[in-house]
């Protein structure tokens, strides 16, 4: 038979064994809640600093990717494809001179840009020094590059504005620039806001002159009738 006093010492292990497990199970769940806690996640609204993830090879890739020609020329813009290293002479429509071509120029042969138009037309001068006539709108940007005969490489090439205009990349009406290594001249030309012609002379220092000429057209004017697309 059991005493008063053994009973309540039982009573007593029996109550410390049921608090112990009751604890153990609440820091048990607690401990689970913890580590599975969404708090450890930040939200995609949450404001916690990110650290910036590198950006993989297929991001760098288009940015680090040359421009390919054929690209530009598909798009028309606003540049012109003078600044092309490769420069895409094959894209551009030969217009052969009218008065046949001068005999020991310079110039060998004139490739105009006209993104405007979506005209690209290679050209020769004629006996007097002059090309073909190329039709543009007010204020457009022109792309010139000039192939060079017996011109040698950073020979001065003097670039004169004669009826208006301007160079988008130059101040004044006269630039000088030099021969290049793959044996020519290039730059810009922007037609000035009055219909009419626009002539632009270019000379290799020692040798005869050329003129280019444009001849600028407003809305009402526009497209010329000898305007062509050759894209």
């Amino acid at each position: 038979m059991k005493t008063p006093s053994s009973s309540r010492r039982t009573s007593l292990i029996v109550a410390l064994v049921a608090i112990l497990s009751i604890t153990l199970v609440f820091v048990f769940r607690r401990g689970n809640r913890d580590v599975t806690s969404p708090a450890t996640t930040p939200s995609k609204n949450s404001t916690a600093t990110r650290t910036p993830q590198a950006p993989t090879s297929s991001d760098e890739s288009p940015r680090k990717s040359n421009r390919v020609a054929d690209r530009l020329l598909a798009a028309e813009g606003a540049k012109t494809d003078v600044a092309l290293s490769s420069f895409p002479s094959k894209e551009y429509q030969h217009l052969p001179s009218p008065n046949g071509k001068a005999q020991g120029a310079p110039v060998g042969e004139a490739y105009i840009h006209v993104p405007s138009a979506g005209r690209r037309i290679a050209m020769d001068a004629n006996q007097i020094g002059e090309f073909p006539t190329i039709e543009t709108k007010l204020n457009d940007i022109v792309g010139v590059r000039l192939s060079l005969d017996a011109v040698k490489s950073d020979t001065p090439i003097r670039v004169v504005i004669m009826d208006g205009g301007s160079f988008p990349a130059a101040q004044g009406a006269t630039q000088v620039l030099k021969a290049t290594k793959w044996g020519g001249v290039a730059f810009e030309f922007a037609t000035s806001g009055n219909i009419g012609f626009h002539r632009v002379l270019v000379q290799a220092q020692g040798h005869p002159s050329r003129i280019l000429n444009f001849s600028a057209h407003d809305g009402d004017t526009w497209p010329a009738p000898s305007t062509v697309s050759t894209n």
